[in-house]
């Protein structure tokens, strides 16, 4: 989680990105009429359309809130936009990397150069990763059982997809919380993963080991924080859900924006759920490609054939795309103004009393 991703990395898993992204609009440019996308666009209802985007920055907010909570518990004086900016920084990298894997090493990096401790960085994401596994799970979960019929009309062989989406998102909060309360069962692991290194011959064993039981002890140090403050782990929970939630209605108010109904805002919130899960299972930037194929799939109960597509566009734009533009910009420009206004950034610790530069 701590190391930094390579610039030649970023920018080749950026390269992929874009990539996909072109290859997405192209098939769904080519399947259907550019005129009648724009058409059917045109008559949004912009109160939706603005509560929508309103929803999109309450993730961000939300996710930011979470981050704050967790190192304000291990006392660091982290303001509010402080926090916010690590969640844009996890976003935007989390967007554009395979599996999501950029986010947390690139949130770590930033935390760093604040001043704030790796291991310490490294807990409070990984509390607010548990959070997020553990209620994006069990609501496709309680989604998947809620509309199983209205699912198994249009699902086909997603479903299996679905089924995938769940199991390995619930193996990565199982290990994801036992990495940071249970010693015994996180030190086997780590025995497990060097017999196999051991045996496709890698040649620096040794050192991984240390480096991940001086790893996974910082986690116990800091992991006591959370054991003694119970109350904030379930403030993290709530505000999860509240994150989640917005993030999932996203299409729900885009449904509305078209001027339909029939469809409840916790249908549409479940179903959302189930579209999530499944393509978070699948290691593709930002899931661009299967979110806008599994988009086209689940809804085509909601939405009619005619403005199905302009109804994902619209929809995965609010929820994704716009987020990961404005989330590049903000970084790209704060970066830029730390290199030409040789800024400083101070983060306190109140037990120790510490100033860190940089």
């Amino acid at each position: 989680m701590n190391k930094k991703p390579s610039p030649k990395k970023i920018l080749q898993n950026g390269g992929l990105f874009i990539g996909l992204i072109l290859l997405t609009f192209f098939v769904i440019f080519k399947n259907n009429n550019i005129d009648e996308i724009l058409t059917a666009i045109s008559t949004l209802n912009i109160n939706y359309v603005i509560i929508s985007v309103i929803c999109s920055w309450i993730f961000v907010i939300c996710e930011g809130t979470n981050i704050g909570r967790s190192l304000k518990l291990m006392e660091y004086e982290v303001g509010f936009f402080t926090s916010i900016k690590y969640a844009i920084v996890g976003l935007f990298f989390s967007s554009v990397t395979p599996s999501a894997s950029g986010g947390q090493p690139m949130q770590v990096y930033y935390m760093h150069k604040d001043g704030i401790q790796v291991s310490h960085s490294s807990l409070a994401l990984l509390m607010d990763l548990a959070s997020f596994q553990f209620v994006t799970v069990s609501m496709a979960i309680i989604g998947y059982i809620a509309e199983h019929k209205l699912l198994v009309n249009s699902l086909g062989n997603i479903k299996y997809l679905v089924l995938l989406g769940i199991i390995l998102n619930t193996l990565a909060l199982v290990f994801i919380l036992t990495a940071i309360f249970s010693r015994r069962f996180i030190g086997k692991f780590i025995d497990f993963i060097c017999f196999i290194l051991i045996k496709i011959k890698y040649k620096k064993v040794d050192k991984f080991k240390d480096v991940a039981i001086t790893q996974v002890q910082e986690y116990k140090e800091s992991a006591k924080y959370f054991k003694e403050n119970k109350s904030t782990v379930l403030k993290i929970l709530l505000t999860t859900t509240i994150q989640i939630t917005a993030l999932h209605s996203i299409t729900f108010w885009i449904y509305k924006a078209f001027g339909l109904s029939g469809y409840s805002f916790i249908t549409v919130v479940m179903l959302q759920s189930v579209l999530y899960i499944s393509v978070s299972a699948l290691p593709l930037p930002g899931a661009v490609g299967i979110s806008e194929s599994g988009f086209m799939v689940i809804y085509r109960t909601l939405f009619t054939t005619k403005i199905l597509s302009s109804a994902m566009l619209v929809s995965r734009g609010i929820s994704f795309y716009l987020l990961v533009l404005i989330s590049g910009i903000f970084i790209a420009t704060t970066y830029l103004i730390n290199i030409k206004g040789n800024h400083y950034i101070k983060v306190s610790r109140k037990s120790r009393g510490e100033d860190f530069d940089i």
